[in-house]
């Protein structure tokens, strides 16, 4: 039996092909993605999620690859993903960018959510970027909602002192695992698996329900030492969502998603609620 991935198009409203993405990026073994102005074509390994319910979209199942010819995945159009001029990501078969002298990710595309395409993660990077506390080896970071491991990797990068990650599908966990090493502590679970730790650098990269049942959980485990970063959230969600955290000391925007930095207020040592 062939395990080349299945292919789908997606057509109709903008909003629905992007939120069907979301869905499948999260939901499903994502191969690749390859994106015009009027359609999406995934390619998906095993089952994949209802997307029913998404008003207008089109799911068209395309026809598989003759017998014998090998089925186009994507991943010979793969590139370097440039976050910012010093700040790029990779998966291992694509050559390094010549000359380049920043910070490098290498990041199979697989199973788990983050390889760098997706503005959610784009806009996490860049964030986390451009907040990066000069004490990061006195930090212990978590990452909740890790996906394929490449928020905490960057952490790893960085120097961070002390490294936990966390997500509730098994094959993220897998992957992230594989991805940062043994030297990360790397759990199946939401923020609760780590209540008998505390986190001074926290980052939650996660769409609009998971965070908001899962905000209190984050705030209980962030000691306030370092930024909290907030990432997953389109624009029209964010006051809904993360509003009681007050005002963002850094606000990211790439393709139609939001990621905020928040730091402990000095005079009382909180943030939010």
């Amino acid at each position: 039996m062939s395990d080349a991935p299945t292919r789908l198009r997606l057509t109709g409203a903008a909003a629905a092909r992007a939120a069907a993405l979301d869905r499948l990026l999260v939901h499903a073994d994502v191969a690749a993605v390859l994106e015009t102005d009027d359609a999406l074509e995934v390619a998906v390994r095993g089952a994949w999620p209802a997307l029913t319910d998404l008003g207008e979209l089109r799911c068209e199942l395309l026809a598989p690859a003759h017998p014998g010819e090998e089925a186009p995945t994507g991943l010979e159009r793969d590139a370097v993903v440039r976050i910012a001029p010093d700040l790029a990501v990779r998966p291992p078969w694509v050559a390094p960018l010549p000359g380049f002298r920043g910070i490098e990710l290498v990041v199979p595309r697989g199973g788990a959510f983050g390889s760098g395409e997706h503005g959610s993660t784009q806009a996490a990077l860049v964030a986390l970027h451009r907040s990066w506390p000069a004490d990061a080896a006195e930090l212990t970071v978590a990452d909740v909602g890790t996906g394929s491991g490449i928020l905490a990797a960057y952490a790893k990068t960085r120097g961070a002192g002390r490294l936990l990650a966390c997500d509730v599908d098994p094959a993220a966990v897998r992957a992230a695992r594989e991805l940062l090493g043994p030297a990360a502590d790397v759990r199946c679970g939401g923020p609760e698996a780590f209540a008998a730790a505390s986190a001074d650098l926290l980052i939650a990269n996660l769409d609009a329900a998971q965070l908001t049942g899962c905000l209190d959980g984050l705030l209980r485990l962030w000691s306030r030492r370092g930024p909290l970063v907030v990432s997953g959230l389109r624009v029209a969600e964010v006051e809904r969502v993360v509003g009681g955290l007050g005002v963002a000391r850094l606000r990211v925007e790439r393709d139609g998603f939001v990621a905020q930095v928040y730091a402990p207020d000095p005079a009382t040592g909180a943030a939010g609620r």
